[in-house]
């Protein structure tokens, strides 16, 4: 991976979005719902926050080669990494 540090920094801010969601949802609605909507729905929330705060940033990752799709398929395989481990762990806890 050429610029992993760019792929992480975009990763973690569209989780920012994310886990503020997950959280917000995680009191309102239990734990289980904020993992599970933490690994579905909380990537499509993280990238329309991501969309509408700092959207400016979008210049940065096209200057260093890559478009929003790029990003995409790579914060997906991210998360999908992470998905396997957690829903195993889900699984035991309850």
């Amino acid at each position: 991976m050429k610029y992993y540090r760019a792929i992480l920094k975009y990763y973690y801010e569209i989780n920012l979005f994310n886990l503020l969601f997950c959280l917000l949802s995680g009191y309102l609605f239990g734990v289980f719902w904020a993992i599970l909507f933490f690994f579905t729905i909380g990537i499509v929330i993280g990238l329309i926050g991501f969309q509408i705060f700092k959207k400016q940033e979008y210049y940065m990752y096209y200057n260093l080669g890559f478009t929003r799709t790029d990003l995409l398929k790579k914060v997906l395989l991210l998360h999908g990494c992470l998905l396997i481990p957690f829903t195993g762990i889900t699984v035991i806890f309850i």
